[in-house]
């Protein structure tokens, strides 16, 4: 009888430990290069709200997170959150399930990214415009197992390459354990192309126009017996940091 009392005492005590701790206290945890800073940190883990978050200098958003007990029962754990800042607005499901599956369902986005132009006074440049929805999208140690969204949006023709900017389709599906993302102008024959992005972060972008092959064969007269193409590769974490 005494050790089941001493026993119940100790799992209520460690239940209580586990709710009331702090999400203060699991942002320092998780961010052992001292990266991240906020104006401030509310709430526990289970709910709680990020304030003005900055990664690496660059102004993310608030961020609010709500933990989904009733997940439990299906072999997740996963939380609706939502992203609201100056180039990324988004509202969905983030979890993991006990396969150690990471994904993420029903998120709608809004992406605005931008870059800064140095001419005499730096100013903010938008390149692009897109609206996204992910159905589902997962990730296992060994890379992509499933991913349904699609998505429009508009690139600003910064270079003037296509004189207008160009209106694209985007769809995502796994290919070989890494995620594709199929893109296509609107209408079709301006730019195509798909960017692959392994479990890593690692991406290798290939894109095609056959208006600038149609260009480059009428000023060069060559006759090219594969379409050229754009070819780029490197890690997303990187590519970021140098808009």
């Amino acid at each position: 009888m005494k050790i089941r009392f001493t026993l119940l005492i100790f799992i209520t005590f460690f239940l209580l430990l586990v709710l009331s701790f702090p999400m203060r206290g699991l942002v320092i945890l998780l961010d052992d290069k001292n990266q991240i800073s906020t104006t401030s940190i509310e709430g526990f883990w289970w709910k709680s709200q990020l304030n003005e978050i900055v990664i690496d200098g660059r102004l993310i958003g608030n961020i609010d997170l709500n933990f989904s007990p009733f997940s439990l029962f299906k072999g997740k754990f996963q939380f609706d959150i939502s992203l609201s800042g100056p180039e990324l607005n988004f509202n969905g499901i983030l979890g993991l399930t006990f396969l150690r599956e990471i994904f993420i369902q029903d998120l709608a986005l809004t992406a605005n990214p931008q870059i800064k132009i140095q001419s005499g006074k730096p100013i903010s440049q938008n390149i692009s415009n897109i609206e996204a929805y992910i159905a589902y999208l997962s990730f296992n140690p060994k890379g992509c197992t499933r991913a349904k969204g699609e998505g429009t949006g508009q690139i600003v023709d910064m270079f003037g390459l296509f004189s207008r900017n160009l209106d694209i389709a985007i769809n995502m599906k796994c290919t070989k354990d890494q995620l594709e993302l199929v893109f296509e102008s609107i209408p079709s024959g301006v730019l195509e192309g798909e960017v692959l992005i392994n479990s890593d972060f690692e991406y290798a972008l290939e894109a095609r126009s056959q208006r600038l092959s149609n260009k480059i064969k009428e000023i060069s007269q060559l006759n090219f017996q594969k379409e050229p193409s754009l070819k780029i590769s490197g890690r997303l974490d990187q590519l970021l940091n140098s808009f």
